[in-house]
């Protein structure tokens, strides 16, 4: 076991005077009744339960899940690695029974091999002009199936293919020291205009990894649509090319799935669980887990046992005489727990999700935050706050772009009206945004963000200062547009008057009379 905050174990040091105590008040415990002393030993231990598990809940402890004692895992590593480029959008991703786009085909194959291959561990990374890893390996396949389905490619910027970029990000999941088999699962239609994919294949094959390439569309291919809509321009065909996709396969010991067959996800699947090698119980690498939830309520049951023994039964005796005086002694514990029970039962299972989210992201695991703020988007309540979030974590990742677009939606959740219930998340959407539009140098936007922060929060300070920056900087823009029209007008009329001054020049210049010349001219 470890634990995240190993200081906060220094509070055990306070049994030191709780045992002197209990020396201390032994004899005067032997002077009651009998039953007395047991109920009162018993709430004493039950007390001291509740301090070790309210300290121990303090100090974060962990524990590992991976390859338990108890638990049998496959050694297999899987990283899909996801073409999400314009031309995944074409509809001609054709099996016998249905008709998708080449990227909604391609994620029903990794969803369908997910599925069905148990005690993997899986990863996802996506790429268009750029690779990145989206979803760590982790054995929770649902965080790596929900990924997937809130996939498309409006995730991403840039407008060229970069496959040897993806094929890196998906490397870059995997941990030298693991046994396990490491796979990437290509998903593509092989088509790449930027990188060079042969040099990402060959560290793969160096480094042991195997590629298994699905290659998705059609042999004919489509036009694409952006230039399909457009009168007079070019022809531009997307094709399929499976020779790429099956040289990478065969150059890394991989396989080649054609992604049109109906029984693709089963042939992956198969694949997979073939080259899988068995971990023996008690043997490979622990992931370390957060248990602070559990100890926590281990703290409040021992906490309510505590006093819960301390109750009497039966006929009423002096004590329990004594003891009406004063019902609250006994009324205020249980509505304690009362209370926290309640406040742990009113999160609901996005709240939680936003917890670990906020967690993971305050120690900058940004890529594991992005997956339980994707799952906490299904989740009315808190939809806007995950938005928020995965805005914050795009800007982070240096996709100010799509970030701009997440804190556009969680302000679209949250609405326009007056009311203070998201005061601070709509000061943050605007100010986060003027940031980003600030560093684009983009000052008149900025502003706008500057002021819409303020009109939500006039007493930040500083919205005031960034807002006062970006008039500051418009103002010196527009006078550096003014001086350099100024100076271009001045060169304008510096020309002008070199030009007159060298015509003038050669008008007064004298004419020497042509020679008389009556021969050839050549």
């Amino acid at each position: 076991m470890t634990f995240d905050y190993p200081f906060i174990l220094i509070g055990f040091t306070i049994f030191i005077p709780i045992i002197i105590l209990d020396i201390i008040n032994r004899k005067k415990r032997a002077m009651l009744a009998d039953n007395l002393v047991k109920r009162l030993n018993f709430s004493l231990l039950f007390f001291r339960l509740f301090l070790v598990f309210a300290i121990a809940a303090l100090a974060g402890p962990r524990w590992g899940t991976g390859y338990a004692p108890a638990e049998y895992r496959r050694g297999l590593d899987t990283v899909f690695a996801i073409d999400v480029s314009r031309s995944m959008d074409i509809q001609d991703a054709q099996t016998p029974n249905l008709l998708q786009s080449r990227l909604e085909r391609g994620i029903s194959i990794a969803s369908e091999t997910i599925s069905s291959v148990a005690g993997a561990r899986f990863a996802a990374a996506i790429g268009r002009a750029k690779g990145y890893l989206a979803v760590p390996l982790t054995h929770d396949n649902e965080a790596a199936l929900v990924f997937l389905e809130s996939l498309d490619g409006s995730s991403m910027t840039g407008r060229s293919t970069n496959l040897e970029s993806l094929i890196e990000a998906a490397a870059g999941a995997f941990q030298s020291a693991s046994a396990a088999r490491k796979v990437i699962v290509l998903i593509s239609d092989g088509e790449s205009h930027s990188g060079v994919m042969r040099n990402a294949v060959n560290m793969c094959a160096r480094n042991g990894i195997i590629i298994n390439t699905v290659a998705v569309g059609s042999d004919e291919g489509r036009r694409i649509a952006e230039h399909a809509n457009l009168e007079g321009s070019p022809l531009v065909i997307s094709r399929r090319d499976s020779a790429v996709m099956r040289t990478t396969a065969e150059r890394t010991g991989g396989i080649y799935i054609d992604g049109s067959r109906e029984d693709a996800a089963l042939l992956l699947g198969s694949h997979l669980l073939s080259i899988a090698r068995d971990i023996k119980p008690g043997s490979g690498r622990k992931e370390s887990k957060q248990r602070r939830a559990l100890f926590i309520m281990l703290a409040i049951a021992a906490y309510a046992a505590s006093k819960f023994v301390t109750r009497q039964s039966g006929k009423n005796t002096f004590n329990q005489k004594q003891n009406l005086k004063k019902p609250v002694a006994h009324v205020l514990p249980f509505a304690f727990i009362t209370v926290l029970l309640f406040v742990f039962s009113s999160c609901s299972e996005g709240k939680i999700l936003l917890i670990e989210a906020n967690y993971l992201h305050s120690r900058n695991r940004h890529e594991e935050a992005a997956v339980p703020y994707l799952k906490a988007l299904n989740h009315e309540d808190s939809a806007p706050y995950a938005e928020y979030g995965l805005g914050l974590t795009y800007y982070l990742l240096e996709q100010e772009e799509e970030a701009l677009k997440k804190y556009g939606n969680s302000q679209k959740l949250i609405g326009v009206s007056d009311d203070n219930e998201h005061r601070e998340l709509r000061y943050r959407n605007y100010y986060n945004s003027g940031i980003i539009l600030f560093e684009r140098e983009e000052y008149h936007l900025a502003a706008a963000s500057f002021r819409e922060a303020l009109k939500t929060d006039p007493k930040r300070i500083e919205a005031k200062r960034n807002l006062e920056l970006s008039l500051l900087s418009i103002l010196m823009e527009s006078k550096k547009e003014n001086n350099t029209d100024q100076q271009q007008e001045q060169r304008e009329i510096l020309f002008d008057y070199l030009r007159e001054e060298e015509q003038q020049k050669w008008k007064s210049s004298e004419w020497n009379p042509e020679e008389n010349n009556t021969g050839s001219d050549y």
